[in-house]
């Protein structure tokens, strides 16, 4: 029991004081603060039909309830999916292969390490939905169960649900990690997707049985019937909604054998994945490699050295035979390099994937592929852009790069380049078919949104040292911009205009001139 209170405190421990937390934290509390926008304010995040919540404590509490589910199921996945990676890269799971404690054991410290995190979070927000309904003032009572049974009944299974997800995704696809920010997305949109059925069975996230007690609470006092719901960042048309007065729901124990069902099974799957955990052997497959290797050696008196180009042929690499060696200090072959291993990084049949987006950019309508097709193709290459500026220090190679010439604009900048070659080229059949019709603002604006997220990328992993927070936020926008929220257009496929592309060209800018002054920075450090 000792060992596994040890890995759960020390792995909460060490994640909640990473910069990456703070910043998630911070951005929860201010998204926190707009779940319950203000009356002036010109959105709203809950409607009923042609109706919104008076400012009620059971109104401020369940609809923040319901966007937290919303907002870090999202977001919560990227922020726990490498915990047994880190132990991975780190070398502690090496000496955890070496205690007594088992598989289970240690999946469910991982998976309770990663629910306290996402609790805190939790906590903090519950607090600070509190402290914002005091503190605007309302002339409805505060009633402390309003907030408390909404987060406890709804955000926090769900999240608990996704905790237990990400270690098993980690246990299956721990080589694949493109794979599982595919399959996670996928999984929460499904999610989303409106169900006829009221059963609350099929309802991981707790959100489709609150608003459908709310409707039919419409439908009973207001003889309403069109009383869809809308939920999210809804912008305008705020002046045609009446007030309705919401006091909370009656939790039914259907409702609530659904939530422990949930979790239940969610632990199952934890269970099923501990029977194939590897337990951090990765060398059985290169057993027979090092075999072949070990029979192989340089003979006496020569400059043969093995060489292996397949794992079951060796071949001979005679030393006065290679060319000599010539300095080049040209920006060209690293650019060709750090191509090819954008190309390599992943498995081969995900090119089957993007190449499928490319043709359908190329033939699908043009607000569908510029709105909806764009964006997903940009997403799949989340993990190719994630660690542009980490990527040497994971690999400890960070000091023979940066002292070699000129590492800011010889290396760095062929870094840049071939990410936003790689955006360009996937956007390539959009940007031929935009030109062809005449409409050059949003082929700029196209160009502009690739070099602004490969920016993006550079700046939050320099900032964090990591590749989570880039994850977490290309993963918002990414689904911001499928819902078209105008706010978050960073590529036209909403916004036109001039004033909107000067704005990107300022910000673009601005993202690049931070990206070079803090690599110039990071590099001057050593």
């Amino acid at each position: 029991m000792k060992q596994f209170y040890n890995i759960v405190y020390a792995d909460y421990l060490q994640r909640t004081r990473s910069y990456t937390f703070l910043i998630i934290l911070g951005v929860s509390l201010y998204f926190t603060y707009l779940f319950v926008p203000l009356h002036e304010a010109n959105y709203t995040t809950l409607r009923i039909g042609k109706y919104i919540g008076l400012n009620t404590s059971a109104w401020n509490g369940y609809v923040t309830a319901l966007m937290s589910s919303v907002f870090l199921t999202m977001t919560g996945f990227y922020l726990v999916n490498s915990n047994i990676k880190k132990d991975v890269t780190t070398g502690v799971g090496m000496i955890i292969a070496a205690t007594s404690i088992g598989n289970f054991r240690y999946l469910l410290a991982k998976t309770c390490s990663n629910f306290l995190l996402l609790l805190s979070i939790t906590g903090i927000i519950s607090l600070m939905s509190m402290a914002v309904f005091v503190l605007r003032g309302s002339n409805y009572p505060f009633i402390l169960s309003n907030f408390i049974c909404p987060f406890l009944l709804v955000t926090l299974p769900a999240l608990f649900v996704i905790s237990c997800i990400a270690v098993v995704a980690e246990t299956f696809l721990y080589r694949y990690t493109i794979l599982m920010n595919i399959g996670y997305y996928i999984l929460f949109i499904s999610l989303l997707v409106p169900q006829q059925s009221i059963n609350p069975m099929y309802d991981l996230l707790g959100i489709k049985s609150v608003t459908r007690a709310m409707q039919e609470l419409i439908r009973q006092q207001y003889h309403e019937h069109e009383v869809a719901v809308g939920m999210g960042f809804l912008i305008g048309h705020k002046e045609n909604l009446k007030a309705f007065r919401f006091e909370g729901i009656s939790w039914s124990s259907a409702y609530l054998i659904s939530r422990l069902v949930w979790m239940s099974l969610a632990m199952g799957l934890v269970y099923l994945s501990s029977l194939v955990f590897h337990r951090f052997d990765f060398a059985r497959p290169f057993t027979k490699l090092r075999q072949l290797a070990g029979q192989t050696k340089m003979r006496p008196g020569t400059d043969a050295l093995p060489a292996m180009t397949d794992i079951r042929t060796l071949k001979e690499i005679r030393l006065s035979e290679l060319p000599p060696l010539k300095n080049s200090y040209r920006i060209v072959p690293i650019l060709k390099t750090e191509l090819l291993m954008l190309y390599r990084k992943g498995p081969r049949w995900l090119w089957l994937i993007n190449i499928g987006g490319m043709l359908a950019l190329a033939l699908a309508p043009l607000t569908i592929a510029h709105q909806m097709i764009l964006p997903l193709l940009w997403f799949l290459q989340v993990a190719r852009w994630s660690d542009i500026s980490t990527k040497e220090r994971n690999a400890g190679v960070h000091l023979f790069s940066y002292a070699s010439y000129k590492p800011l604009y010889r290396v760095f900048t062929a870094q840049v380049l071939s990410a936003i070659i790689l955006s360009l080229c996937l956007a390539l059949p959009m940007l031929i078919r935009l030109a062809i019709y005449g409409h050059f603002t949003a082929v700029a604006a196209i160009i502009l949104g690739g070099v602004m997220i490969v920016m993006t990328a550079i700046i939050l992993g320099l900032i964090s040292g990591g590749k989570k927070l880039f994850e977490i936020l290309f993963f918002m926008l990414t689904y911001s911009n499928m819902n078209k929220v105008p706010v978050l257009d960073y590529f036209g496929g909403v916004n036109q205009g001039s004033l909107y592309l000067i704005t990107m060209i300022i910000i673009t800018a601005g993202l690049t001139i931070l990206s070079y002054a803090g690599k110039k920075i990071e590099i001057s450090r050593l």
